[in-house]
């Protein structure tokens, strides 16, 4: 989340931090152009700030600038070093850049300074997911779980991770309550109909095709060829991303 900074400086610093306020207000609008040039601006003339790289970090993200959005979470780290979401957020963009180990590492750290945040033990989960580390994403996706039992996103890792270890009873138990929470969520769906197929309950995958062709035709189309073809088990790799 993008932060404004209010606070009495020297002019520079007083001039940077309205031109972050004016980006995040602009990043909120949607004006990314103008905001990347304000953030941009703030940094140069007030190049201490952490929030200021922080919220270039954001805006680059969303950009899907990955690269930049590490070198900018990179500098806020450099200037605020015990900051856990910003550890987690530079791991999110890691995890874009397909860097799962360096990713890991990163969302550990953000671990150990903040063991009770649910989204960061999800992410740290899925790292280990994409490194197919599936035993201790469980451990992970477990413990995010019990701090945020409504939450999708966490149901549905956790249930693609058990699926994976061959638990299918367990991960369509997470399936179906993804689905109980978020109904329209199509990654959810999507993960129950291919747990059907893992299981071999044809019958149950084809009837979950229809509930998620109602919702999304892209994921139904993968889901028929996993149903008709040989695949065990796939998630679409939004499921797995941060939230």
């Amino acid at each position: 989340m993008l932060a404004s900074v209010v606070f009495s400086q020297p002019d520079n610093e007083r001039e940077g931090i309205i031109l972050n306020n004016q980006g995040v207000a602009q990043f909120q609008k949607g004006e990314y152009e103008e905001a990347l040039k304000s953030f941009n601006h703030s940094a140069e003339i007030f190049p201490a700030n952490a929030t200021v790289h922080r919220n270039l970090g954001h805006l680059y993200f969303e950009l899907k600038d990955y690269s930049r959005s590490e070198a900018a979470f990179r500098n806020a780290l450099r200037l605020a070093p015990d900051h856990a979401a910003t550890y987690n957020q530079l791991g999110t963009a890691l995890m874009e850049e397909k860097r799962y180990k360096e990713a890991l590492e990163t969302f550990l750290k953000a671990v150990e300074m903040q063991p009770d945040d649910a989204i960061i033990l999800m992410n740290t989960g899925n790292a280990r997911i994409a490194l197919k580390d599936y035993r201790s994403a469980i451990e992970s996706l477990e413990r995010a779980r019990s701090l945020k039992p409504e939450h999708v996103g966490i149901r549905v890792s956790l249930g693609f991770a058990y699926g994976m270890r061959k638990k299918f009873d367990l991960a369509i138990a997470e399936a179906r309550y993804a689905v109980r929470i978020d109904p329209k969520n199509g990654d959810a769906q999507f993960l129950l109909g291919s747990l059907y197929v893992a299981k071999h309950d044809k019958d149950g995958a084809i009837a979950q095709h229809r509930t998620v062709a109602a919702l999304n035709p892209e994921l139904a189309r993968t889901l028929y060829q996993v149903i008709y073809s040989d695949m065990i088990l796939v998630v679409p790799q939004s499921s797995l991303g941060p939230k």
